[in-house]
């Protein structure tokens, strides 16, 4: 689709979408850093992956309204602001071109002219915002109601509640010692509930039973395998305490990369292999609900990637899953909704994105050519004159990027409980 052109400075300039592209290529192809401008003028500038705008990115149509921030295989995905010509804005979080959310009217729509990839309509929506409850159709599969927890005199978790809903990830994000590891021994049975309510599937937590422990995986903090069994031995023994015949244990192995060691005894394992073993465990039977207690602990950064893929394929099948850890980056990727433990209570609960929304830096770093190199310009979003300005800014000839200033989750645990998530 590309045709090799004119060099212009350091940038060779292509036929690309019908107009004229400048910037990095591949096999003139747009790859890396680049600007396209289209016949109407439309024009991108920004990041390109595979002849796509993806990753960061400003757009400014020829109506005078503009977008600037995250992109996915060309379309508006990710933090976002989009600003009509009438100076309206939209800022929230986009998926596949359409607004998320938030927005504060009932509905609006930002209608721009038909184009491929990423200059195509953007319609901006009303999202909700609410509960899980109002997201998820089936009842919560876990059901927790001011749960407390003592070690001696020590309160290790003071009355949370929360629920986890069929296909959910809520990720229990804290220090060590915060209380998310207690939660999880409490629901599975490691600890006697010893104050509040909680049940599991419909059915209450505190005794035996054994229909309810069948519809379960879990990891255990502890790493309880039989070291002188092989893998497959161990998956095999724990399938048929569930009464399975076929449980597909090489198909587990395979899934963590454990399928060429599986007739080699745990004994010989390393810690992040065990690691691995036991999350085959957790799966072998299919649970309805997973509980993961830091379930990548241990584990090299491609095999930790690989673990983070099973887990989002166990909720994609339907599976409700509480996992807790204090990975920031394992949290924001893998969780559908967040909760911020700390000391044993709960200081925020809601989606990675809503937090960031609530609590994270409101405002965009513009950059700029002028006669004395580059200038940087850092504007509020909430500004009353904050939109005129950059919509200013973006059409001058002089604009080198837009960015989007967004906060962590452990820049926003700092800010709600004063601790750090290492700590």
């Amino acid at each position: 689709m590309g045709m090799t052109g004119e060099k212009a400075g350091d940038d060779k300039v292509i036929n690309w979408m019908g107009g004229s592209y400048s910037g990095q290529q591949s096999d003139n192809v747009p790859q890396g850093q680049g600007k396209l401008i289209l016949p109407d003028k439309t024009r991108y500038e920004g990041d390109w992956l595979n002849g796509k705008p993806h990753g960061q990115g400003t757009i400014v149509y020829s109506s005078g309204s503009f977008y600037t921030g995250e992109f996915r295989d060309g379309k508006l995905h990710g933090y976002g602001i989009y600003t009509r010509a009438d100076g309206s804005l939209f800022q929230g979080y986009w998926e596949n071109g359409r607004f998320a959310g938030p927005v504060e009217k009932a509905e609006v729509e930002a209608k721009d002219e038909q184009q491929d990839y990423v200059f195509e309509k953007t319609e901006a929506a009303a999202a909700d915002t609410g509960p899980a409850s109002r997201r998820y159709a089936s009842p919560p599969a876990i059901s927790v109601n001011n749960l407390s927890h003592w070690y001696g005199k020590l309160q290790a978790v003071k009355g949370i509640s929360f629920e986890v809903y069929p296909g959910e990830i809520l990720g229990f994000l804290g220090p060590n010692g915060a209380g998310k590891s207690t939660t999880i021994k409490v629901l599975t049975g490691q600890l006697s509930l010893k104050g509040g309510e909680a049940k599991i599937l419909g059915r209450e937590i505190g005794r035996d039973d054994p229909i309810l422990q069948s519809q379960i995986g879990v990891t255990f903090e502890e790493k309880n395998l039989y070291l002188e069994m092989t893998a497959l031995e161990n998956l095999n023994f724990f399938a048929s305490l569930f009464g399975i015949s076929n449980p597909g244990s090489m198909e587990a192995l395979r899934r963590v990369g454990l399928a060429d060691r599986a007739k080699d005894r745990v004994s010989s394992y390393s810690k992040g292999m065990r690691q691995r073993l036991m999350i085959a465990r957790a799966f072998i039977n299919n649970p309805k609900v997973l509980f993961l207690d830091e379930p990548t602990d241990g584990l090299d950064p491609v095999t930790a990637a690989e673990i983070r893929k099973t887990i989002k394929e166990e909720a994609e099948r339907g599976a409700a899953v509480l996992l807790t850890t204090h990975n920031m980056f394992e949290a924001d990727e893998l969780s559908d909704r967040v909760a911020f433990i700390n000391e044993g209570e709960i200081a925020a609960l809601d989606s990675a994105e809503n937090l960031k929304l609530k609590y994270g830096k409101r405002s965009v770093r513009v950059r700029l050519r002028d006669e004395d190199g580059v200038r940087e310009e850092e504007l509020p979003l909430d500004g009353e004159h904050s939109s005129a300005r950059l919509s200013e800014l973006a059409a001058s000839p002089d604009l080198m990027t837009i960015h989007t200033e967004e906060a962590s989750l452990e820049a926003i645990f700092i800010q709600l409980t004063g601790r750090r998530l290492a700590g």
